[in-house]
């Protein structure tokens, strides 16, 4: 939790700031963790790890490191890939497009 969510970089100076710090630190990793075993995981998370990293050969499960960087691709490709309800995605606009021209012809 020191390193991944940087509750040991904390510069806290007032007691209850002190006191705080590491509960919410706590509350994230545990909301971390139930996201990734609810919506995060997949079976060839520790394959694509040990692929891309040739030294965790004997890697069973998951790290809570691989979680987060699950977890925050998930939340940037979700910032950037927005489709709102009921609204139509690249493929069925490039699809009707190419019913369009294939009309016209």
């Amino acid at each position: 939790m020191r390193q991944d969510l940087g509750v040991g970089q904390a510069r806290n100076r007032t007691r209850r700031a002190v006191e705080r710090t590491v509960p919410f630190g706590l509350a994230v990793y545990t909301i971390v963790v139930l996201w990734y075993a609810a919506h995060g995981h997949h079976p060839a998370d520790i394959a694509d790890r040990r692929a891309r990293q040739p030294w965790y050969a004997t890697k069973a499960t998951p790290a809570f490191s691989d979680m987060v960087i699950k977890l925050r691709r998930t939340i940037i490709a979700a910032r950037h890939i927005h489709n709102p309800a009921g609204q139509p995605g690249p493929d069925e606009i490039a699809a009707v497009i190419r019913a369009w021209e294939a009309a016209a012809a």
